[in-house]
């Protein structure tokens, strides 16, 4: 090659290298020629393709992260939706027992006060068989057979009150 082609060449070739190396464009969209051409020549280009698959890397890594923190959270709603489930299960089951107690309580008020006023009604059935007796021991019948009849009526009254004690004392 002559000497002149090669100058020419060499002053063709530093003049891209020149030029390339100005202050150029490094988006290929905005780049013009010797902005390109720099970029190629010095590896700009393959640089930002590069840092453009590190960030879809980052990208795709950080969506895999969320879906798994979505899945993790999703599970835990799910534990969380089944405890309160059956904490709500547990209320419903100990207001309906609460319930049952309390119609048992006041059943068992009531029955108190049956039992209560039976008790009263049996102490004054008491007190009247004590004063008969007493009476029938102060002042005795003239005929046997009348102070064997108060005698029997006194005592069925006090085996009525006995039977009456017995069936207020079992257990129901």
């Amino acid at each position: 090659m002559s000497p002149k082609i090669t100058k020419s060449l060499l002053l063709a070739a530093g003049l891209s290298f020149g030029l390339g190396a100005c202050a150029r464009e490094q988006d290929p969209n905005r780049a013009g020629y010797f902005s390109g051409i720099g970029n190629v020549v010095d590896g700009t280009y393959d640089r930002r393709v590069a840092e453009r698959e590190q960030d879809a890397q980052r990208a795709e890594a950080m969506a895999r992260e969320m879906q798994a923190r979505a899945g993790t959270a999703r599970a835990e709603a799910s534990a969380t939706s089944a405890a309160l489930a059956a904490a709500e299960a547990r209320n419903r089951a100990q207001k309906a027992e609460l319930a049952r107690l309390d119609i048992a309580l006041r059943e068992a008020s009531r029955n108190r006060q049956a039992k209560a006023e039976e008790l009263a009604a049996a102490r004054v059935r008491l007190d009247a068989a004590k004063r008969r007796q007493q009476q029938l021991e102060q002042h005795p019948p003239a005929s046997e057979a009348q102070r064997s009849a108060e005698q029997a009526a006194i005592d069925a009254e006090v085996k009525a009150l006995d039977d009456m004690i017995l069936h207020s004392t079992r257990a129901e």
